[in-house]
Parts: C-alpha cells; structure tokens; sequence
C-alpha cells in the first residue's frame, strides 16, 4: 500500500472508531466518559492483538517528510496544526453546526426543545474527533518513522490538560478552540523546559496531572462566579 492510501485508510479508520464512540453515547444512552474509556480500552487492545506489541518499521521514505520535513525555517507540523485549528476554528464559531454544538454542550434539554437534532451533532462531532486523533497518530508515525500502538499514550493527559487550561482563559470556563490551542503551546514549553531541565519522567506525570486538577478547579469556580 502507497503513502496516500495508507493514510486515507488510517483517517477512514479514525472515522469510524469515532462513529462508533457517537452511536453508543447519542444512541445507546452511555456518558461520554464511559463510552470513550470502553473504546479506548478496546481499540488499544485490538492495535496490541493486530502488531503483537511489537514496533512496525521500514516505512516509506517519503512517509518521513510529513512528521520531519519542513518548509524553509518551518516545520511541517506546524503548518498542519494551523490549518487544523484554523478549520475547527471555522466549524466551531463561523458555522451553525458550531453554534448547535455549543448549545447542546451548554444546556441540552433546551436544545432538544428548540428543534436541534441532539443525536446527529454528537454523532458529527465524535466522528471528527475520531478524524482529528487518526490525523495526529500519523503525524505522530512520521515523526517517530515508525508505528507502536502505545507511541501516543504519553500525550492523552497531555491533550485533556491542554483543553482545561484552554478553559480557564477563554468564555468563563467553556472550551474554546484558541484556548486549547494556549493550552496546547503552554504544555509544549513545559514539557520541554523539564526535559531540558533533566526532571524525572514520573515528576512529569505528577506535575500534569496537577496541572489538569488547578485547570479544572479554576474552570468551575469561573462558572460559578457568573
């Protein structure tokens, strides 16, 4: 299989492990927590079952440029994490699908009541979540030349606390695309000062996980202080 197809087949495949995150939360009735965790579960065992643990290597070369090439000083990560957050930006604030999005987030019995189809705007939004994780694992596989089914468990606390911290800058404790993006550069330049700092990894973890509580807590005080 080419670069292009195997790509296009790991997005597809994102996709639908987020279709299947939507059914079960908008029309099986399951919290988003649970449904997600369940999944999580799953599919990382079925990645382990598939490769047998092991790390898949000799990808194409041309594979590389993607996760490790740049364009003049920039790498070409950059540009993609731009054009994502420019795209969500878009669908989130420019959009009616943006505005549904927020409403049912915010108060869903009132969605319901004004006409908003509460079931396929979650099933929209867990496939692109899907999407959106798909893109950034082969990102991720470029970066590393190589595949293992748990390179990007390092980064899932990564992501939650990036999002609370975006919270707690943005619209009184709602997330916000720029806000999480905040979030997501704020936890870059931590993760990197420790590093270059030489602390322990573990520290790393604990420190995250403090983070996320202060991100969280602050969040819900903002709320409530409205």
């Amino acid at each position: 299989m080419g670069v292009l197809p195997g790509i296009t087949a790991g997005l597809i495949i994102g996709i639908i492990g987020g279709l299947i995150n939507g059914v079960l939360v908008a029309y099986g009735g399951l919290s988003a927590f649970v449904a997600t965790l369940a999944t999580m579960t799953a599919y990382g065992g079925l990645s382990l079952l598939v490769t047998n643990g092991a790390t898949i290597f000799g990808l194409p070369e041309s594979f590389r440029r993607l996760g490790q090439g740049s364009l003049g000083p920039i790498p070409i990560p950059v540009f993609l994490m731009t054009f994502v957050v420019l795209i969500a930006w878009i669908l989130l604030e420019q959009t009616t699908y943006g505005r549904r999005l927020y409403a049912i987030g915010g108060n869903p019995e009132a969605s319901y009541l004004s006409g908003i189809n509460i079931r396929v705007i979650k099933l929209f939004a867990f496939a692109l979540s899907g999407l959106g994780a798909a893109f950034a694992g082969i990102v991720l596989t470029s970066r590393l030349f190589s595949a293992h089914p748990q390179a990007g468990n390092p980064f899932m606390l990564n992501a939650a606390a990036a999002v609370f911290l975006g919270m707690t800058v943005f619209r009184e404790g709602e997330a916000h695309i720029l806000g999480t993006l905040l979030g997501v550069l704020i936890m870059g330049v931590l993760g990197n000062g420790l590093n270059i700092l030489g602390v322990n990894t573990y520290l790393q973890s604990i420190l995250t996980g403090i983070i996320i509580i202060l991100a969280v807590l602050i969040s819900s005080l903002a709320k409530k202080a409205r």
